[in-house]
């Protein structure tokens, strides 16, 4: 396996929640993953996708 520091066992194109909890498996296999997004910072969509309050439903519809 070459050691260039562009080499990597997996490469994941979108790094949303998804994206991010595959790269964290992945890394748990002890495997080497980039992450590719067009975001300055990872997770960046997640941030600004409703501040955390996205997963609520309307438990109190009748």
């Amino acid at each position: 396996m070459p050691s260039s520091p562009l080499y990597f066992d997996a490469l994941i194109i979108g790094a949303d929640a998804a994206g991010m909890m595959c790269a964290a498996r992945i890394r748990q296999c002890g495997r080497t993953v980039a992450l590719l997004d067009h975001a300055q910072k990872i997770g960046e969509k997640i941030r600004i996708s409703g501040g955390g309050r996205c997963n609520f439903t309307n438990t109190q519809m009748a």
